[in-house]
């Protein structure tokens, strides 16, 4: 307790006589108010900001960069994959329609040789070929497409082609034509200048670029035996551009697949880093509540009991008309600030609890307008009200909700000087209730908007810093949300938005 507390509350046990200004116990008083408290009674009890502090991350210590981590191992990943399947894809596209295409052509030679009756000639091919032969090997040159076509025996002998240079003679080396002769339809693409590659491709057209090398196998038509097989180089022009408009939407399919995949991703690893974000700060607010409640009790236990008899004996004096200099009515103000502070530690350390009370809000508002009507009056500060009737009722303790207003409006207060203005106003919208304290003072600088909320955060030399921290923890208990607009030497609006029962 310190000296002047002390001293008055044994002034207020001494009889009337001993307690004139010229006495050695009065002198005392003078001189011990007149003494600035001791550095080691100011380091006796740690400030609470002091001991939250040790609750933050230390500066420079690494954090998770959860989105910028996922951010480039996703777009690595996302992208390896998405440039993956569009080869795939496009492989797949490619081959299929080729393979598909082949085997059209092959029924189509196969039914021209079943109407044409070449078997007999594939089976003797010395003789003098048939009439119907030769118009059977027309149909294959006629064939859409086609730059060559050449027609084997199961010898491996070129019985007839369109190049008539490789009539009768035997390409050995040709693992095509093997697996043709086992009976498989065989498909290359081939790309660029390919016409040395193969004996066979000897006299193609080296501007030709791209086209299709076909091994097509006929059969008997009674046996099914295998009697040769045909060989066609087609230059597909139509199949190329349904192939290329097809690959051109599987990558453009890839790209927004994975553009869409990793933006989601981004949007849910965003969303899940703000939510562990917002958990982290709710378990250090939870642990910071925490050791305010155990300084808030300790503080209250310690101080509450002497405080109330050094109020009491003050008050007493006063009444007894022994208060002339108005010292004791000063020590009553200092009492009650001290007394309010504390009640402000306790209900901030509070845990929620839902009494389930119903609160007139716009009573509420109305006698916390009669309370500070008078005292912005007393100091030529503007005191405006709009409070219309019908606002509702709000689930939250009529107590709490006071405490609530109270506490912007004596910011508002505190804020303005003589001249300037208070306004209260307040309004229902739907199943919500707005309550609105504005006030022409001093304003808050932009830099300090983001800390305003904080517990023991203040701008005022005597302040606690504990009054919108309050506001925000009860309105947010009651379902509700707080917004502040303020500009630096313009003033501030702080606006509640509560639910309605």
């Amino acid at each position: 307790m310190s000296c002047p507390l002390i001293l008055l509350a044994a002034r207020a046990r001494l009889p009337a006589r001993g307690r004139d200004a010229s006495g050695p116990r009065a002198q005392e008083w003078l001189h011990c108010r007149a003494v600035p408290p001791l550095p080691e009674a100011r380091a006796v009890m740690p400030k609470p900001w002091t001991a939250l502090s040790s609750l933050r991350v230390p500066h420079g210590a690494p954090r998770l960069a959860l989105t910028r981590l996922f951010a480039v191992v996703g777009a690595l990943a996302i992208g390896a994959f998405s440039v993956a399947m569009g080869l795939s894809l496009s492989s797949w596209l490619e081959q299929r329609m080729l393979e598909r295409d082949a085997a059209l052509s092959r029924d189509f030679l196969q039914s021209i040789a079943d109407i044409q009756h070449v078997a007999v000639f594939f089976a003797r091919p010395d003789g003098a070929p048939a009439p119907q032969v030769g118009e059977f090997f027309a149909h294959v040159a006629a064939m859409p497409d086609v730059l060559r076509a050449n027609v084997y025996a199961p010898d491996r002998r070129v019985l007839w082609s369109s190049n008539v240079a490789l009539i009768g003679q035997v390409f050995p080396a040709n693992d095509e034509l093997d697996e043709a002769l086992e009976g498989q339809v065989i498909v290359n693409a081939e790309q660029g200048d390919t016409s040395h590659e193969k004996a066979e491709h000897v006299g193609l057209n080296a501007a030709v670029h791209r086209y299709v090398e076909n091994y097509l196998p006929v059969y008997e038509p009674r046996s099914r035996r295998l009697m040769g097989v045909i060989e066609v180089y087609r230059r597909p022009t139509a199949l190329f551009e349904s192939i290329r408009e097809g690959q051109v939407r599987i990558w453009a399919g890839a790209a927004g697949g994975g553009v869409f995949l990793f933006a989601v991703l981004v949007w849910f690893v965003r969303r899940t880093e703000r939510a562990m974000a917002a958990q982290q700060a709710r378990l250090v607010e939870a642990e910071a509540m925490g050791m305010v409640g155990e300084i808030s009790a300790a503080v209250a236990h310690s101080i509450r009991n002497p405080l109330g008899s050094i109020r009491s004996s003050a008050e007493l004096q006063c009444e007894l008309g022994q208060d002339p200099h108005g010292v004791h009515a000063e020590v009553m103000g200092h009492v009650d600030r001290i007394e309010h502070l504390v009640r402000s530690l306790l209900t901030l350390a509070a845990a929620p609890v839902d009494h389930g009370g119903q609160a007139d809000l716009g009573q509420v508002l109305a006698e916390a307008a009669e309370r500070f009507a008078p005292q912005l009056a007393g100091t030529d500060r503007r005191f405006d009200r709009d409070l219309p009737a019908g606002l509702g009722t709000v689930a939250a303790d009529p107590v709490l909700l006071a405490q609530v207003v109270d506490s912007l409006l004596t910011n508002a207060a505190d804020a303005t000087r003589a001249g300037q203005q208070v306004r209260l106003s307040a309004g229902r919208r739907g199943d919500e209730a707005w309550v609105e304290v504005a006030d022409t003072g001093a304003g808050i600088d932009a830099r300090q908007l983001g800390d305003v909320f904080k517990p023991f955060f203040t701008t005022k030399p005597r302040g606690l810093g504990l009054g919108l921290n309050l506001v925000k923890r009860l309105v947010e208990r009651l379902g509700g949300r707080v917004d502040l607009d303020s500009r630096l030497g313009e003033g501030t609006r702080i606006t509640l938005h509560l639910p309605l029962r």
